[in-house]
Formats: structure tokens, C-alpha cells, sequence
């Protein structure tokens, strides 16, 4: 069986292919915002979001290598539920959410403040275009993002971290609303919101095709160099998180109307370069939202021309990226209405399998059924209850006896719960075939 050795350099460029899919838009904004509103207590509410927000991700792609295999991870679920599973996550991780985001936020960083709205439609089909050229090349994946679009990307963060600690914007400001009291709980809730977890999964295809496009076979080798990628993609996003909420803690000179981190990052460049950092700002936005595009429709096609004979590659990335261009400019805001309750429906039966991966083979057919269910159960009720849809009697119950309700994870202990349960009917079923046998 051939094992190739990676090179040093392979493995950087892996570990940067892997970071820079990670690395869109909302990873950007999600911490400069934290910062602002947890100001001085911003390493506590950093320490919640890094664990659920790097620990989440970097454990699922651990399991992924643990499974061998992203697809792996549905192979207690019957076929039909497996393919409609991953059709859902390649849908909404795609054309339906994060491609048509990416398009129009990279827009907003770059050529909006310059020129409106004018131009959304030629820069989103160059957008569409250039995903379908790097994406067309999936052997070369490691090549293009690794070696050359995120090197691009880390020297612009680099600079902009370096004039964060070198020249701050401000003194450390007050912490506000929950990060108060309790900077930690709400990192860990602010974390779990990027659900990032719900990439993983899907990247693992990537990273596995990657892995065996450079000569590995061995599914131990394979496993180790996922293992890898994964430690450099959570150094890395840890470093660049911990830049972003010290610009959002220490802006007090620039402001204090801030809605959201993407305004605070672009007061931060005007502030420090004037004009030109209006540009560093959209360069940065239009590269992170390009490699996430060209991740997720990359995932999303390996997996369609794997699963349904009649579907190639090839049309596979056309089709997405057509889709997500047209979404991106005639439908956006209403596909997120619907779109956002999938996402955070599918995300807690992403982590439960997750979950059960390590222990499937112990665990019953039926039961790894329940536990899915459980997990889609519970974690409609938290959609339902992020976009405050919940009515007023049944929120104060789940309020009242449904533990992590209130940060927005109430599937976690029904989940464990049952899978537990699970577990403990395997052991007890087969201390008793044993004592079957001995007595027999």
C-alpha cells in the first residue's frame, strides 16, 4: 500500500488550505464584536468562544479522521436518511447560505462603500467565475489555497494584528450587557453560533481528497496528516480570533454606535490607513469569502459525483455556482429566512454524530436512529427559539426543566441522554449473552 511521507511544506500548505476554508467573512466580524461589547472581559467571553468555536470544528475534523472519512460518520444511519443528510448540509453550507453570503459580503467590504450597489451584478458573476476555476481543480486545491491565495490572506491579517497591539485605537473599554457578569457563558454561545462544526464535516471530503491527491493511501497516514491540519487550522484561527477582539476591545476612540464587528473592523483600517485601508479591509473580505466559497463548492461536488452516477463534477460546480449567483442577487435575504432554522436544526445532528462516531459499532441501529431524531427534535426547538418564534408558555417551560435552553443548546443533554441510554443497553445485552453462553 503506498504511504507517501508528506513533505514540510505539503503540510503547511495543508494546514493552510484547512484554515482559509474556515476563514470566511463572518469569522471576522463574529470577534471584533465581542470584544467591543466585553471589553475588559473580553480574554474570559474569547476563552467560551474559542472553545466552542475552534474546539467544536477542530474536534469534528478529529473525528472525521477517527471514522476515516466524513462520509463514514453516517454509516450507522440507513442509506436514504445518509444521502438526504449530507444533500441538506451541502445545500445550505452551499448555494442556499454560504456561497450567496459570501458573494454579497465580500461585495459590501470591497466596491460597495466606493460605489453602492451598482455593480453587485459583474462582481458577483466574476466572483461565480473565479470559484469555478480554482474549484474545477480539486487535485490542485492544496496548491491554490494553500500555497497561494491564504499566504496572500495571513500577510494582510498579520498586518492588520501588528497595528492592532502595536498602535491600539483606544484604551480597553467597559464590558456591556452579558459580558458583565458572564463573559464566559456568552463566548461559549457566541461560539456555538458560528457553527462551524457543521463546515467540518463537510471539509473532511476536502481534506481527505487532498491528503490522497499528494500519494497517501494509508488510512493511518491519512488520519495523521487530518490530525495535523486540524492542530494548524486551530493555532492559526486562534491567533487571528484573539487579534480581531483586541481591535473590538480596545476601539473606544472610534466610536461607540457599533452594530456589528464589520463596522468596527472598517473604523479600525479607515482610522490607522485612511482610504487605502478601505481597500486592505476588502481585499481581505473578498479572499477570506473566496476560499470558503471555493471549500464549500469543492465539498459539495465531490459529494454529489460520488453519490448519484449521473451527476460530474464538473456540472456539479456549474450548477452551485450559478444557483448561489442568481440567490446572491434576486432572493438572498428572503432564502435566509428559511434557510438560517436549517442550518441551526442541522448543526446539533451534525455534533451528535459526531458524537456517536467514536461508539457506533456498540450502539444499536435503532438507537443511533433516536439519537439523530433526538438531536433534530431538540435542536428545532432551538431554532425556533433563536429566531424568537417560541411562544411565551412553552418558552417558559423549556426555560424551566430544559438544561442549556437558554444558550441555545438545548438538544445537548436529551442527545447525550439517549445515547448514554444506548450505550448502556449494548454493555447490559452483552454481559447477558455472555453469561448466556458460559451458563450454556
Amino acid at each position: 500500500m503506498l504511504t507517501t511521507r508528506l513533505s514540510a511544506r505539503n503540510i503547511a500548505a495543508l494546514g493552510f488550505m484547512t484554515f482559509a476554508m474556515y476563514l470566511g467573512a463572518g469569522n471576522l466580524i463574529f470577534p471584533p464584536f465581542l470584544g467591543f461589547q466585553a471589553g475588559e472581559h473580553f480574554l474570559g467571553g474569547m476563552a467560551g468562544f474559542l472553545l466552542t468555536g475552534v474546539g467544536l470544528p477542530a474536534l469534528a475534523l478529529v473525528m472525521v479522521a477517527i471514522v476515516n472519512g466524513s462520509d463514514n460518520l453516517t454509516a450507522a444511519l440507513p442509506r436514504p436518511l445518509a444521502t438526504c443528510f449530507w444533500m441538506m448540509v451541502f445545500v445550505v453550507i452551499g448555494p442556499a447560505f454560504v456561497v450567496p453570503r459570501a458573494i454579497t459580503v465580500a461585495y459590501q467590504f470591497s466596491f460597495a462603500p466606493f460605489i453602492g450597489d451598482a455593480a453587485l451584478i459583474p462582481f458577483s458573476i466574476a466572483f461565480c467565475i473565479a470559484t469555478i476555476m480554482f474549484a474545477l481543480f480539486p487535485g490542485k486545491l492544496v496548491d491554490t489555497l494553500g500555497k497561494w491565495l491564504t499566504p496572500m490572506l495571513v500577510v494582510i491579517l498579520s498586518i492588520l494584528a501588528a497595528t492592532a497591539f502595536m498602535f491600539p485605537a483606544g484604551e480597553v473599554m467597559s464590558a456591556t450587557g452579558p459580558y458583565v457578569n458572564s463573559a464566559f457563558a456568552e463566548g461559549l454561545t457566541q461560539g456555538y453560533m458560528t457553527m462551524d462544526a457543521l463546515g467540518s464535516i463537510g471539509f473532511g471530503w476536502i481534506i481527505f481528497r487532498a491528503i490522497r491527491s499528494m500519494g497517501v493511501e494509508c488510512p493511518k497516514a491519512t488520519a495523521k496528516y487530518t490530525l495535523m491540519a486540524a492542530m494548524m487550522y486551530a493555532v492559526a484561527m486562534v491567533v487571528v480570533y484573539m487579534s480581531l477582539a483586541y481591535i473590538g476591545s480596545t476601539s473606544s476612540n472610534l466610536g461607540s454606535e457599533f452594530t456589528n464587528g464589520g463596522e468596527i473592523l472598517t473604523a479600525f483600517t479607515f482610522h490607522h490607513f485612511g482610504a487605502f485601508g478601505s481597500v486592505l479591509l476588502g481585499t481581505v473580505m473578498v479572499l477570506a469569502c473566496l476560499t470558503t466559497a471555493i471549500g464549500v463548492t469543492t465539498a459539495g461536488s465531490e459529494f454529489y459525483s460520488r453519490t448519484f452516477t449521473k451527476v460530474t463534477y464538473g456540472k456539479s460546480v456549474w450548477v452551485a455556482m450559478v444557483l448561489a449567483g442568481l440567490i446572491a442577487n434576486i432572493g438572498l435575504e428572503q432564502l435566509l429566512v428559511i434557510t438560517l432554522p436549517v442550518v441551526v436544526a442541522l448543526h446539533p445532528i451534525a455534533i451528535a454524530l459526531l458524537l456517536i462516531a467514536p461508539v457506533r459499532k456498540k450502539l444499536a441501529p435503532a438507537m443511533v436512529l433516536v439519537a439523530a431524531a433526538t438531536a433534530l427534535i431538540f435542536g428545532c426547538v432551538d431554532a425556533i427559539h433563536i429566531l424568537g418564534r417560541m411562544p411565551e408558555g412553552w418558552d417558559q417551560l423549556f426555560q424551566q426543566y430544559l438544561p442549556l435552553y437558554s444558550y441555545f443548546a438545548g438538544w445537548i443533554v436529551p442527545t447525550i441522554v439517549v445515547i448514554g441510554t444506548g450505550l448502556v443497553v449494548s454493555v447490559m445485552g452483552g454481559l447477558r449473552t455472555e453469561v448466556a453462553v458460559a451458563q450454556g
